[in-house]
This record gives structure tokens, C-alpha cells and sequence, in this order.
């Protein structure tokens, strides 16, 4: 099945591991140039990009609306799009259903984050305020919240609503789409909010529209944002996928995690249903959440490997990173069947990722190979940077005098840090949990086959996030 994709910009997860994720679902995959994309405060070209969607040909197309109609995510959260052309953009969905009447149509829609863009220290201010002041008026604490609206600047609450609205209508212009058949599948994922934040009327609305439509089983609303296009990618009409998914604890089911507004356990379901997967104790496939005590996640770790032939780790300890600790105690058992590991954003980013993988793992046309390359980068990338060593990036750069949200201000700050710190550090850790283990996933020896980091940049010259190409040859 070939499948054409618009991403929501060009940053790892919306370029490189829909890409991987194709691999592994032996899916034929078409990207468009990385120029025309969004790349962090550089919008993408909208109007180019719908037509190149629209010369493709393919029995399935996932489209970004934040893409098609603003020019990328961050660019989503700016004004330099009125919500008429927005909106109007969005006809070459209509021309596509037109062109290719029998094609799937997968959109994503993103209900907007509830406060900025942070690209500097200034904007992380702005951030914060804004976020506290939206905090205090949803928790009706409002004279605290007017004397936080006086410190921001004159017009800014103002128009952060009008830009809401506008990117309010677009998501219902989204749900028409669906209505008319233009879109088989919607997913509207709110991004980085809190319970009680600006979105509460929003999504009720859409949630109302949707049922109002008779569409509700086909429009998908929960937490997450750039792990959306791999989990349509995953995806198979008619297709059940059992997996049992466990908790170290109910209090991690039912911790409302880090920049979401809901129960854990509520998003897990719901990404689930979107990729067909039903809970099953019978299934050789498992799912562990680990979230909350490290002894309880490493216990009920040991009993799900003890009961599944392919087990995938979901680590919820904190955003953005590992739970060190967790890792090095997870990798020091020798487990064997651990087929795949998460934890590179918020939780249901992380849990978009492995929902697919694990979706893929019990297909007989994997090949092994891509599997373990997905999971060495996952470790690299989510534990060994983001988890242990971001922290000194961004000290060596606070020291520097830099800036880090361009990092290469500071000349060569990055490649010492490349050179000198991360890289063998990487090959430390190599060498201590991968080479010469005997992992299910791999169906070749891990101690004859070169295992190489063949690639480790800051795509977009900041801290946050960063891109590993790993390769076993």
C-alpha cells in the first residue's frame, strides 16, 4: 500500500520516525521535500505543498492540517494567517477526495497548546505568565489572574484569543470535512495544556459536533500531538491488534501527566482505539507503563516478560526524558524480549510511538533489523541524552554565554560536546547493555554485526530536541 504524507514540519518525529515507522510497517511511504516544510520559526509553503499532495497518487494520504493551513505547528500559534485563509486551504482536501474517490484520507489536527512559542529566554517569560494567568482564570481565581494580565504586554491576552478562535474554527472546519466523506479519519490532539486550561469549551464543542454528526467513531480527541501521523501510518482498516497493557500502579493510571488535562489511563484508551487495539491478558504482546516507584515498575517488568513473547516499556516518570535510575535497573536484568522503549516528550507523545511499534511487532514481515535500530536510537536519544545528558548541554551553553535556543552561537560548543561527551558515552553504553546481548530482536549476532551512530545533530539548533540515526550493518 502506498502512502502519501503531509507532517506537521520537519523535526525528528514527524519526518525521520514516520519514516522508520513505514519501514516497519513495509509500508511504501512518499514525504515531500524537507524545504517545503515548516522548520521551527520558518512556516512551511503551504501553497506548494497542496499541490505536490495533490500530483501524488496513493490509496492512502495523511495530512497535517496545521501543515496544509498554517504552514507548520509553531507557525499555528502565530498571526500571520487570517482564519479565512486557513480555512480556505483546506479545499484541497475536497480536491483530493475529488481526485481520488477511493483513497483513504487520514487528517491531524492539533487543538492549540495553551500558551506560546518558546524560542528565547524572553518568550519562556511570556510563557510562563501567560500560562499562570490562563491557570488562575480556569481555577476562577480571577483577581490573581487580572494582576497577571496587567504585567503581560497591552492586547496581549487579546489577541492569544482571537488566534485560539481562529484555530478553533479550523478544527471544526476539520469535522465538517469528515461529514461530507472528504476524510475518513480526524484526529484532534490537544497539545501542551492543563486541567481546567482554555481548551475545556473547545473540545466540548468539537466533542458535541461530532456525535451531532454521527462521526463520533470516526474522530478521535485525547492528549498528544507529534506522534499522531505514525499511529495513522500503523493503522489498519478492519484490523484488531490484542495487547495487554499494564500499570506499575493504579496512581499512574490515574495521574493526569505533565502538559495534559486527563487521566493517563483515559488517553491510553483512546489512542488504542484509534490504532485497533484491544486489552487482551492472552495476547504475547505487553505493554508496561512505569510511571510512578521504580522497585514496583522493575517488579511488574519481570512478570510481564516472564508471560509475553514481545514486551514494549512506556517510561511516564517525567516529560522529556528517561527516569535514568529506571533504565539502567531495567537493562541491568538481561531481559530478552524487550522489544521497544519511549520517553522522548509528554507521555502521550511517548505513548503514540510505542502504541505503534507494538501495533507492527507481531507482523511476519518485520524485519528484525529495523526493530533493533528503532530501539537502540529510542535509548540513545530518549535515555542517554534527553535523560542524562541535556542537563550538561545546556550548562556548558548557560556557561558559554549562549543561547539555547541556538545553540550554535556558541562556536563549536556543540561539537565538543558531540565529540568529547556524548559520543563515547554512547559507545560506553553500547558496549555495556547492546553488544553481544542476545535480544529477541535481533535475528542476527549483535556481537558480529557493526552496530554505529551514524548521525547525532540538534535539527533546529536548539537543546530540546535532538536526531540519531543508528545503523547495524
Amino acid at each position: 500500500m502506498k502512502t502519501v504524507v503531509v507532517p506537521m514540519d520537519d523535526r525528528p518525529p514527524n519526518y525521520q520516525l514516520v519514516s522508520k515507522i513505514a519501514d516497519l510497517n513495509c509500508l511504501e511511504i512518499e514525504l515531500p521535500d524537507k524545504n517545503l516544510l515548516g522548520r521551527y520559526l520558518r512556516p512551511g509553503n503551504c501553497e506548494e505543498l497542496a499541490r505536490w499532495m495533490l500530483s501524488r497518487e496513493a490509496d492512502r494520504f495523511i495530512v497535517s492540517v496545521d501543515m496544509l493551513s498554517y504552514g507548520g505547528l509553531i507557525a499555528s500559534r502565530e498571526d500571520e494567517i487570517s482564519a479565512r485563509t486557513a480555512i480556505d486551504r483546506l479545499s484541497s482536501v475536497r480536491e483530493l477526495r475529488r481526485r481520488f474517490p477511493n483513497a483513504e484520507i487520514f487528517l491531524s489536527s492539533i487543538v492549540r497548546r495553551a500558551s506560546v512559542s518558546v524560542s528565547s529566554a524572553g518568550s519562556k517569560e511570556l510563557w510562563t505568565m501567560l500560562n499562570n494567568y490562563l491557570w488562575l482564570s480556569g481555577n476562577e481565581r480571577i483577581k490573581e489572574a487580572e494582576a497577571v494580565e496587567e504585567e503581560l504586554p497591552r492586547g496581549f491576552v487579546g489577541r492569544y484569543r482571537e488566534l485560539r478562535l481562529r484555530n478553533h474554527e479550523v478544527n471544526k472546519e476539520c469535522l465538517k470535512l469528515v461529514k461530507a466523506g472528504c476524510a475518513d479519519l480526524l484526529v484532534l490532539a490537544q497539545e501542551d495544556t492543563f486541567q481546567h486550561g482554555p481548551q475545556e469549551r473547545e473540545l466540548a464543542i468539537l466533542e458535541d459536533m461530532a456525535k451531532d454528526h454521527v462521526i463520533d467513531d470516526r474522530v478521535f480527541i485525547h492528549n498528544g500531538a507529534d506522534e499522531v501521523i505514525q499511529e495513522m501510518l500503523s493503522y489498519r482498516r478492519d484490523q484488531e491488534y490484542p495487547v495487554e497493557v499494564i500499570y506499575d500502579s493504579p496512581e499512574t493510571r490515574e495521574k493526569i501527566m505533565d502538559f495534559e488535562d486527563r487521566e493517563f489511563g483515559k488517553n491510553v484508551e483512546s489512542h488504542m482505539k484509534l490504532l485497533g487495539m484491544r486489552q487482551s491478558s492472552g495476547s504475547s504482546t505487553g505493554i508496561l507503563v512505569a510511571g510512578t516507584k521504580i522497585d514496583d515498575s522493575i517488579e511488574a517488568l519481570k512478570n510481564l516478560s516472564k508471560r509475553k513473547q514481545r514486551v514494549f516499556i512506556l517510561d511516564v516518570f517525567c516529560a522529556n526524558g528517561s527516569n535514568p535510575s529506571f533504565v539502567d535497573t531495567y537493562l541491568g536484568l538481561d531481559l530478552k524480549n524487550i522489544w521497544g522503549y519511549s520517553a522522548w516528550n509528554t507521555a502521550s507523545n511517548s505513548l503514540g510511538t510505542l502504541l505503534s511499534l507494538a501495533a507492527t511487532s507481531s507482523s511476519c514481515e518485520v524485519e528484525k533489523k529495523v526493530f533493533a535500530e528503532f530501539y537502540i536510537s529510542r535509548l540513545l536519544d530518549d535515555h542517554l541524552y534527553q535523560g542524562v545528558l541535556r542537563n550538561t548541554l545546556e550548562r556548558m551553553v548557560d556557561e558559554s554565554g549562549g543561547d539555547i535556543y541556538k545553540v550554535s552561537k556558541s562556536k563549536g560548543l556543540f561539537e565538543d560536546f558531540r565529540d568529547n561527551l556524548f559520543m563515547p558515552k554512547a559507545e560506553e553504553f553500547l558496549d555495556r547493555f547492546i553488544r553481544g546481548r542476545k535480544l529477541d530482536i535481533f535475528d542476527f549476532s549483535s556481537s558480529e554485526n557493526r552496530i554505529s551512530i551514524e548521525k547525532f545533530i540538534l535539527p533546529w539548533d536548539r537543546t530540546f530536541e535532538c536526531e540519531i540515526e543508528v545503523v547495524i550493518r
